[in-house]
């Protein structure tokens, strides 16, 4: 890390402070909502967060012309901590709110990976891209296969006293939010940087190339099950386990096996470039299994069998959408429009997939129904194979 700029270590730190937080409470969000509510609460924050956070992601636009990305990346910050400091207060009585604290906590999300993600590329000096993104990749997993595991840990030893496992989850969220306000102050001035050449017009009326629209098709088959999947998976495994501790640690080893994936995936990729379809294959095979069997058992297939592939699938997708960016006319600046289009419709796509979740539900037992929803999701890394496979053979049709 000794080559890289003070202002590159600052971003990583930024990076780790803000995946550590997260790692720390997000799937025990869910938890809490399901636990105080049910499957059904959960999926509601679910629909307003990311309908939120695809809002806010996509005034960034705009915002970016009138602030600094600095100052929205501690906008972002500030409404994560106002939405654990919620949590903490509200209590049980959270559940009430789940549509206004699914806004804030997508607001929060929006603007701050709008910022981040600006702040990278302008920061991240181009001599020095493999060994910063190998650091920021090293940063990534570390943070998140630590923070399931401490956040469980943290709400059953509470848990086991006198205040009880209410208080352990709010004791956390009570922590997160403190790491959140210590981030902001890590962050500090941030360099300044030219203004973004965007208008939203850019969106309507550039002509999407061929491979641009599979990379949005893409996008949108992939929102359709890639965080409500691990919504669903969480939940269930909690019904499972039955404790917090033992979900934090079965998450923690699922983060640790995917980072060995992460780092197999580069010479395997590199030497047999359609390794990939070992991904997909893993990420049906994976879901499939953990349908037909719902104990210990189908959990430790499932993490076993996803974390030592999926990561190959996911190397590759990013590998070929920024291929395609890059293909694209113009610099960074001019192609804002492009990273915006393609978030907006992930954005969207999690939202509907939520929808689609939250009507499925309404017709039976809820955890019986999300089993059997299970059953419906292996095509879809099947057909996001296909458009990946088209966009390979378009790109290489082009060189």
């Amino acid at each position: 890390m000794k080559n890289l700029s003070p202002d590159e270590r600052k971003l990583l730190l930024i990076q780790g402070l803000d995946i550590l937080a997260g790692s720390l409470a997000n799937i025990f969000v869910t938890v809490f909502f399901f636990s105080h509510g049910d499957l059904k609460v959960t999926t509601l924050y679910n629909i307003a967060a990311f309908a939120s956070m695809t809002f806010f992601y996509g005034a960034s636009g705009w915002a970016l012309r009138h602030i600094s990305s600095g100052t929205m990346m501690k906008m972002s910050l500030v409404a994560g901590s106002i939405f654990y400091l919620l949590l903490f207060f509200l209590k049980d009585q959270s559940i009430a709110f789940v549509f206004p604290l699914g806004i804030l906590s997508g607001f929060s999300g929006g603007f701050f990976w709008a910022s981040y993600n600006l702040n990278q590329y302008i920061l991240a000096h181009s001599g020095r891209r493999v060994s910063y993104f190998g650091w920021a990749g090293a940063v990534f997993n570390l943070a998140n296969a630590m923070g399931p595991a401490i956040g469980g840990l943290i709400i059953t030893t509470v848990g086991k006293t006198s205040l009880g496992v209410t208080n352990g989850y709010l004791l956390l969220f009570f922590l997160v939010a403190i790491i959140n306000i210590i981030t902001i102050f890590v962050i500090g001035k941030l360099p300044a940087h030219e203004s973004l050449d965007f208008s939203y017009h850019h969106i309507l009326d550039h002509q999407r190339t061929r491979s641009w629209k599979l990379i949005l098709g893409q996008n949108a088959v992939l929102g359709l099950f890639d965080i409500a999947l691990g919504t669903v998976t969480g939940v269930l495994f909690f019904v499972i386990v039955k404790n917090e501790a033992d979900l934090g640690f079965v998450l923690t080893i699922f983060s640790t096996i995917a980072i060995v994936s992460n780092l197999y995936a580069i010479p395997l990729l590199t030497k047999f470039p359609s390794a990939y379809w070992i991904g997909v294959a893993g990420s049906a095979l994976s879901i499939i299994v953990f349908a037909f069997y719902q104990s210990p058992l189908g959990i430790w297939a499932y993490i076993i069998i996803s974390g030592l592939t999926v990561p190959i699938f996911n190397n590759k997708l990013s590998i070929v959408y920024f291929g395609v960016l890059d293909q694209a006319q113009g610099s960074w600046q001019q192609k804002y429009h492009l990273l915006l289009e393609r978030d907006i419709v992930l954005g969207i796509f999690r939202t509907v997939s939520f929808i689609g979740l939250f009507i499925f539900l309404q017709f039976g037992n809820e955890i019986q129904l999300a089993k059997n929803w299970l059953y419906i999701l292996p095509v879809l890394p099947l057909a996001l194979a296909l458009l990946l496979r088209k966009t390979i053979a378009l790109s290489t049709l082009k060189t």
